[in-house]
């Protein structure tokens, strides 16, 4: 927040101009690339400053789709709509773990952003390899090793909202698809130098943070078996895999997931329900039905985020609001 501040009333000039302030912020651009390169272990003309990891998706995917041809790709069922939609422009797309002789390209999330599940990058010759890192990115390390591009959110990892990250090794048949000469031409529009710095003093905390989240395991396994203690058909999906230290995903089974939702928001708890709305009308989450529940299984589930300082006094109250309430 600090950084942010600072930088809009100091640095306040268009980072692409060529006077001395628009120079100077361009200065700060370039230092913030560099910093955040080496926490990712990238070179940073690899990394492409984008305002959302939505955005760097749909700008990563649509540039790959012109050099593919009639070539398929491979994504993860249960991956966010934001990777899932500009797939609609190719030709052909098959569900992991599938994936065609021909495969161009395959799309996995790292971290699901609804169960916490994590899941590792499938192999494939002659494949650009993807990983959407949003939802891991400062809860656990990120290895880019076994991926070809990669995608960051920043308000994910403790940085602000407006921010993202496009990671792309050289060498990739990709194409611009917003034209404009900023970011070496990758991405078009004036970047957001205030939200861009403030990424980078996020990326200073980052090892304390994963830190932070890694302590959360306990306390989220202590309230998982609380709350499956009552026998009340409630189960903990993704229990027993890897996931994130702060992720539960709970399934009340028979019980209607909006008015839990709503009841516990009224108690003062900003829990999330697995269901995105969409025109109005509240669809069931496809990353729980893709991961073998039913329909009415995924109008049932809600999540739980621990923030990386949450206290034990909390969590306790949390789980006495749910069996009040369930």
């Amino acid at each position: 927040m600090e950084a942010v501040r600072r930088t809009m009333i100091e640095d306040w000039a268009n980072p692409t101009s060529t006077h001395r302030e628009g120079q100077r912020a361009r200065f700060r651009i370039e230092e913030a690339r560099r910093e955040i390169a080496v926490s990712l272990g990238a070179a940073p003309g690899e990394l492409v400053f984008c305002a959302s990891a939505t955005e760097a998706l749909h700008l990563l995917i649509r540039g790959l789709q012109p050099a593919q041809g009639d070539r398929s790709a491979a994504v993860f069922a249960g991956e966010h709509s934001a990777c899932l939609n500009p797939l609609r422009d190719w030709s052909r797309v098959t569900w992991l773990p599938e994936i065609p002789a021909d495969c161009a390209t395959v799309v996995q999330m790292a971290a699901s952003n609804e169960t916490g599940i994590l899941y590792a990058m499938p192999s494939a010759l002659d494949a650009v390899r993807i990983q959407d890192c949003a939802q891991a990115w400062g809860k656990v390390p990120v290895d880019l090793s076994d991926c070809d591009a990669a995608v960051f959110s920043g308000h994910k990892m403790g940085g602000p909202r407006g921010v993202a990250l496009l990671w792309m090794r050289p060498g990739l048949p990709w194409d611009p698809v917003m034209e404009g000469p900023q970011e070496r031409r990758r991405r078009g529009g004036t970047e957001d130098l205030p939200a861009i710095l403030g990424l980078a003093a996020a990326v200073r905390h980052l090892t304390e943070r994963q830190a932070a989240n890694a302590s959360l395991a306990p306390l989220r396994d202590a309230f998982e078996t609380e709350i499956t203690s009552w026998n009340r058909d409630i189960e903990v999906i993704g229990q027993g895999v890897s996931r994130l230290p702060n992720t539960s995903c709970i399934l009340f089974r028979g019980r209607n997931g909006e008015a839990l939702h709503a009841s516990l928001d009224m108690a003062g708890f900003a829990v999330s329900t697995g269901s995105a709305c969409h025109s109005g009308s509240v669809k069931p989450s496809h990353a729980i039905t893709t991961i073998g529940y039913s329909l009415d299984d995924a109008r049932s589930v809600l999540r739980f985020s621990m923030l990386p300082d949450a206290q034990s006094s909390e969590v306790e109250a949390l789980a006495a609001a749910i069996k009040r309430l369930t």
